[in-house]
């Protein structure tokens, strides 16, 4: 299991934060709102060999909807979102980062136009994504986007997509709409974790102890489906002791034994 960090709290890549040499990771999760390496108009190629030259492993994140350099949304059928996808995989590829991260389509005027778009483009491009040899994981999100539920998940899951299990979000979701959040526990393949904090109101992707999540139990929970990789995304932070404490109650965790 590796245990990291977006790229949004890492200098050498978003221009703030702090050095990836000061945090205790095995990975960093790249983001392409965090670096201009991906845009509209293809991959530059100069940002690409600077990030090339960190001595660390990456995952990646797909853009989103909202993305500021570059934006799919799988909600909307379109040929530009398989487009960029590759260009992704082209990253990743080069970055020898085996997963990456997607999200479903955006809800606009119907919900099931945005789930069949969204089923049919993440399928085609899992097929792609197979031929760079990378693995896609597909991300619990919150209202208004594709995939808030836990059984909105399992229809997209085969061979070669798994999921991305994001605690902050299940949290969110669960003190909106009463379910239970040990129902995300219950999807299978949870090979890729995302962790943040927040008080149960909005998203606010913060470290451990900042909001009013209770990691302690979560934790063990998490670490039980025995996870590829478990990345803390924070974008607001208070101290950087906070992010360490984070990291390193990961590390620290030792899964729940089967039964418990």
């Amino acid at each position: 299991m590796k245990v990291g960090v977006n790229s949004y709290i890492i200098r050498e890549i978003s221009g703030h934060g702090f050095s990836v040499d000061e945090l205790p990771v095995d990975v960093v999760e790249l983001g392409f709102d965090d670096t201009p390496v991906l845009s509209e108009e293809g991959i530059d190629w100069e940002v690409l060999h600077g990030i090339l030259s960190l001595d660390i492993n990456f995952t990646i994140h797909a853009p989103c909807s909202d993305g500021k350099n570059v934006s799919i949304d799988l909600g909307v059928n379109s040929r530009r979102n398989i487009r960029i996808m590759e260009n992704v995989f082209k990253i990743a590829q080069l970055l020898d980062a085996r997963y990456v991260v997607v999200h479903g389509g955006d809800i606009r005027e119907s919900y099931h136009k945005a789930f069949i778009n969204t089923r049919k483009q993440l399928m085609e491009i899992a097929t792609i994504a197979e031929d760079y040899g990378i693995k896609l994981v597909v991300e619990n999100l919150t209202d208004n986007r594709i995939g808030a539920f836990p059984h909105e998940l399992l229809p997209f899951l085969e061979e070669n997509v798994s999921v991305c299990f994001d605690i902050g979000h299940a949290f969110l979701t669960s003190m909106k709409y009463g379910i239970n959040i040990n129902e995300y526990f219950l999807l299978p393949g949870i090979e890729h974790v995302h962790l943040h904090d927040n008080n149960g109101v909005r998203d606010e992707h913060k470290a451990m102890g900042e909001g009013c999540i209770k990691f302690d139990t979560l934790l063990f929970r998490v670490l039980s489906h025995k996870p590829k990789n478990v990345i803390w995304e924070i974008r607001d932070y208070w101290i950087k002791e906070n992010i360490l404490k984070s990291i390193l109650s990961v590390k620290k965790a030792k899964p729940m034994k089967v039964g418990i």
